[in-house]
């Protein structure tokens, strides 16, 4: 297969311990075309900006990455679309800053995505998760080809926005990332992006989260805002889908939000949500099972409904 460049977009915020991980991941890549562009969020003038440049000094001075600040603190969907503007790759990445990549996951996702041809825009593959206390969480999503309904619904377990592999003309033609997400950002990035095309799937662990590390816990009020701004967004989508699908989409959402609502001592609000979308009680029942069998087999993968 002929060499096509790969941009590897790297947006890091309060992880200067981390970042050079992240970065030696993707040098490590076995695809010869690529480039590596460090958007650092972290505002000029911080203490975490200069921590991180001085983590990334000796990427800098072998120019082995593109290093690039912005003036404060944008979020991440600002800073992914600061990387897709500069890249020069036929396809892109959007790797994060506490991730790792395999160095062969780069190589196999763009062989895939050339094998299936233009109608496939995006391209992702197994992974795991470290937890806490050691627990390894495994992947068993594997849903391809037409995807749409799933991936309004936020079924699609992809792990992580450093998961996808998709063609750069696509993300552009599509205006990238949407910067009023600041949750949820790399699920709604990858609804439109497999909206009028299909989705690829490589069947090998290539990719590892840390979610060992991760810091911030959400409030049951964060999480229903970060639903009610999707939902909003994606109105006028959903609505152009079949009534089997919209009632599969909202049932889908309800039901999560059914979960979280258990987890935060909510659970009359999550009732409540669930009798105002009607979700059937043997859906419910079903999620239920899905949610027990995610919990002893430690598998990660989304609900079907």
């Amino acid at each position: 297969m002929r060499e096509v460049l790969v941009s590897i977009v790297i947006p890091t915020y309060h992880r200067p311990d981390r970042i050079a991980r992240a970065v030696e991941s993707a040098l490590k890549q076995t695809c010869e075309a690529k480039e590596i562009i460090v958007v650092d969020d972290n505002g000029k003038d911080s203490e975490f900006a200069h921590q991180t440049k001085l983590a990334l000094q000796p990427y800098l001075d072998g120019q082995s990455i593109q290093y690039i600040q912005n003036e404060v603190n944008e979020g991440g969907s600002f800073s992914r679309n600061v990387g897709l503007r500069e890249a020069t790759g036929k396809y892109i990445t959007f790797l994060d800053d506490d991730d790792e990549i395999h160095p062969e996951k780069l190589e196999k996702q763009i062989r895939s995505l050339e094998e299936r041809g233009e109608t496939y825009s995006a391209c992702y593959t197994g992974y795991h998760k470290l937890l806490k206390d050691g627990e390894v969480m495994e992947s068993e999503e594997k849903i391809e080809g037409y995807v749409y309904p799933y991936a309004l619904a936020r079924a699609i377990y992809v792990g992580s926005g450093s998961n996808l592999l998709v063609r750069t003309e696509i993300a552009r033609k599509i205006g990238g990332y949407d910067v009023s997400f600041k949750r949820n950002q790399d699920l709604e990035f990858l609804a439109r992006m497999v909206k009028d095309y299909q989705l690829a799937y490589v069947d090998e662990d290539l990719l590892t989260i840390h979610y060992e590390v991760r810091e911030v816990k959400r409030s049951y009020e964060e999480l229903v805002a970060i639903d009610t701004h999707y939902l909003n967004a994606f109105k006028g989508e959903i609505a152009q889908l079949s009534k089997e699908n919209q009632d599969k989409i909202y049932h889908t959402i309800a039901l999560e939000r059914w979960r979280y609502a258990l987890q935060n001592n909510q659970l009359q609000d999550g009732l409540k949500n669930l009798r105002k979308n009607h979700v059937p009680m043997r859906l419910f029942f079903r999620y239920l099972r899905y949610l027990m069998d995610r919990v002893s087999r430690k598998k990660s993968y989304g609900f079907k409904a």
